[in-house]
């Protein structure tokens, strides 16, 4: 039985695919109800159809606190979790199949704690609250560039000196993020803002965090696809795929390069959201099988619903960071997903 819908997925993606996008939208529309003031799934569904371009005209216009809730509070946090969501879903994924890897996330070059630690430098120097995701952008992305240089060898990308690499700058990277909130001042507001950005927290997001972010998303989405014949084909080992053609060198470099900037540009603004990245390809594959054609798009939309579900859950439990919900939720889940389904992860 459990194979059977299986097998009816596999044999119908664009089907599966146009369901998760319907599920997602629910989601985000009855997302957009959570919170202190109670707003009915309609009225939502409503406000959001009337600012839609092109399909707005069609529809009421609404004006007054429940307009100004949804659009300019609710919307753009949820939009952001669904572009973090999934950005970091496709990265794992791209990942996973570089180094063909289960346990491959986009946090393993050091992504996270890169962020995390000019976070916390930003945060102590007192820098502004709008220049502080530039700033974690820089030491991500400036992190990962150290990785691959030192994963380099006779002009070669190795994968074992690249994870020992990125092992090495994630535990260096968080130690001089312990330090600075070892001599950080005492006041209790400094140590949260710091500890929001090491959990990760979808708070506060504005509607320029979303612009800004959504083109990189597509971009790096858009060419991790672009990939998906040589990522199946690294499954059958490197020396396997270059006799079928393809450039090894370049593509590891090319999909490691732009899963850590879309993991990068994420951390930069909701800080360091764990699990997500690891979990949401084990979920799609489980589903869809291991063909990255199906994997990828299915493995983004896990995602976006994934991350908006936990921030909805982390604001009804008082806005505490959605990472620690991501965690809660997902370890069990990914559990159970490994016990049920021993043998059948496509690796």
């Amino acid at each position: 039985m459990k194979d059977n819908w299986r097998n009816n997925i596999r044999k119908k993606p664009k089907s599966f695919l146009i369901f998760l996008s319907f599920l997602l939208l629910i989601v985000v529309v009855y997302s957009a109800t959570i919170g202190p003031v109670d707003i009915p799934f309609r009225r939502v569904l409503a406000i959001i159809l009337s600012e839609t371009p092109f399909v707005g005209r069609w529809f009421p216009t609404y004006e007054g606190t429940e307009r100004t809730i949804v659009v300019n509070l609710r919307l753009p946090r949820i939009l952001l979790g669904v572009i973090v969501g999934s950005s970091l879903a496709v990265s794992g994924t791209s990942m996973q199949g570089v180094f063909k890897n289960p346990l491959a996330s986009p946090f393993i070059l050091g992504v996270s704690a890169g962020g995390g630690m000019g976070a916390a430098v930003g945060i102590y120097i007192g820098i502004s609250y709008y220049l502080l995701p530039l700033f974690a952008f820089v030491t991500a992305l400036g992190t990962v560039i150290l990785v691959f240089a030192l994963g380099r060898v006779r002009g070669k990308t190795d994968i074992a000196t690249l994870l020992l690499a990125g092992l090495a700058m994630n535990f260096l990277m968080s130690g001089l993020t312990n330090y600075i909130r070892y001599i950080s001042p005492p006041e209790k507001e400094f140590h949260l803002r710091i500890l929001a950005f090491m959990f990760g927290t979808l708070n506060g997001s504005i509607w320029r965090e979303a612009i800004i972010s959504l083109p990189i998303m597509l971009i790096g989405i858009s060419l991790v696809f672009a990939y998906s014949k040589d990522l199946n084909l690294f499954q059958m080992g490197e020396e396997s795929a270059m006799q079928l053609g393809v450039e090894v060198e370049r593509t590891k470099l090319i999909q490691l390069f732009t899963s850590s900037l879309l993991a990068a540009t994420m951390v930069a603004f909701t800080g360091v959201i764990g699990f997500v990245g690891l979990m949401m390809p084990h979920a799609a594959r489980l589903v869809v099988g291991p063909e990255h054609k199906k994997l990828i798009p299915t493995s983004a939309l896990f995602g976006g619903i994934f991350l908006v579900i936990c921030d909805s859950i982390a604001r009804t439990m008082g806005e505490i960071p959605v990472g620690i919900v991501t965690v809660l939720l997902g370890s069990p889940f990914f559990i159970y997903l490994l016990v049920r389904n021993r043998g059948e992860t496509g690796w």
